[in-house]
């Protein structure tokens, strides 16, 4: 069985329209287009929702507030990533400095900052550029 994550899509209203948070791991190279969602393993006895808020939290320090499911994608590894849409929670609004980035992440990382839709399509995973397309029409404002 290939292993479950989840995460979020957090999105946000910036200078320029509508911005997505994006993470890159901190051992990743910078080559190819290898930022992605905030995600993690589901860890036993805990469900999806409650695993990518968690996850959200740990790699971004930022509380979300879950909008919608944006269902699965399997990326090129085979790992299953359940994602949700979702926004950042008022409390955790000033967590986020003028450029969009986040000034708490983990050590996971070493990027974690909000950019344009056209923008994270770029740097994305490829396999997660879907979500993307399945946002919801009224996250785009």
């Amino acid at each position: 069985m290939p292993p479950v994550s989840a995460g979020c899509l957090v999105t946000r209203e910036g200078p320029d329209g509508l911005e997505v948070l994006l993470v890159h791991a901190r051992r990743a190279s910078f080559r190819k287009p290898l930022f992605g969602i905030p995600k993690g393993l589901v860890e036993e006895g805990e469900d999806i929702e409650a695993t990518a808020r968690r996850e959200t939290r740990e790699e971004t320090g930022l509380e979300v507030r879950l909008r919608g499911s944006l269902g699965s994608i399997k990326q090129k590894s085979g790992k299953i990533v359940h994602a949700f849409w979702a926004t950042v929670a008022p409390e955790s609004e000033a967590a986020i400095d003028k450029q969009g980035r986040c000034s708490h992440p983990d050590e996971e990382n070493d990027v974690c900052r909000f950019y344009t839709l056209d923008k994270a399509e770029e740097l994305m995973i490829p396999a997660q550029r879907e979500l993307l397309r399945r946002l919801p029409t009224k996250a785009r404002w």
